[in-house]
């Protein structure tokens, strides 16, 4: 009877230590971490997917661990979850920084809306292409390989082991952002290109023909042009969001590793 209830105690203690990483997992990316989902719906179906993952976790000896040990695995389960969500979540920032770049040269920059994921305001193009991009992340199953990321980890940063941050941390987060910078570039170089022609020919009309207002003429002819421009050019993102998204977990395991101990 003790041997039983030695077992359904290690077996209790190694399911709230997975269940702490897939809660933070599910509160800080990108598609499950929306605030507009409830929290309830977070927590179960973080037990779900915990009771799933569990025969598959290698058990460590958690037979005498004391409880406040327990608790501080169970944080440090949490902080990898959340460093898992994190970096899905930088990697969908991409799409807003894409959006204000484009929003800027277009004159929207003025006019924001408010994101009920995040209870911020973004850019009108950044919210158009997060949807977009949103979209396609569910239609090429993107939401299973971020729950298998995650699967994954456990074997990268088994439970109970040490996490040592590793000498390539700040490499890292500059390649990170680096990244980041260069395919929001890639995303919004077209219209900046096309504004920019738009804004050349304006110059030029301004010069030869002094009697035109180009304020009055210029702001909704660069706001048609770039809308147009916009509507031709989505085809051509979704090749570019598929690699992002590809790159995403490879970020993901990259950003895993440099914590293993």
């Amino acid at each position: 009877m003790n041997d039983v209830l030695n077992q359904i105690l290690i077996y209790l203690n190694l399911y709230m230590l997975i269940l702490s990483r897939c809660i933070g997992l599910f509160v800080a990316s990108p598609v499950f971490g929306r605030k507009n989902l409830p929290n309830i719906f977070k927590l179960g179906f973080s037990m779900i997917l915990a009771y799933i993952i569990l025969p598959y976790v290698s058990t460590p000896n958690l037979k005498y661990m004391p409880f406040l040990q327990i608790l501080f695995l169970s944080i440090k389960e949490l902080i990898i979850g959340l460093i898992i969500g994190f970096i899905a979540f930088v990697i969908f920032s991409i799409f807003f920084l894409a959006g204000s770049f484009i929003d800027r040269d277009m004159g929207f920059s003025m006019a924001n809306v408010l994101d009920p994921q995040y209870g911020s305001q973004v850019s009108i193009s950044g919210n158009y292409i997060y949807i977009l991009s949103t979209l396609i992340f569910l239609i090429l199953n993107g939401h299973h390989y971020l729950i298998k990321g995650m699967i994954n980890s456990f074997y990268i940063l088994p439970i109970n082991s040490l996490i040592k941050i590793n000498d390539n941390f700040l490499i890292f987060i500059i390649k990170l952002l680096d990244y980041i910078f260069i395919y929001a570039l890639k995303i919004a170089i077209p219209v900046i290109i096309s504004i920019f022609l738009t804004n050349l020919i304006l110059g030029i009309l301004a010069r030869t023909m002094p009697q035109m207002n180009v304020f009055v003429v210029g702001m909704p002819l660069k706001i048609m042009f770039g809308l147009v421009i916009m509507v031709f050019i989505i085809p051509y993102y979704v090749p570019i969001i598929k690699t992002i998204f590809k790159d995403m977990y490879e970020f993901i395991f990259q950003s895993i590793k440099l914590f293993q101990g």
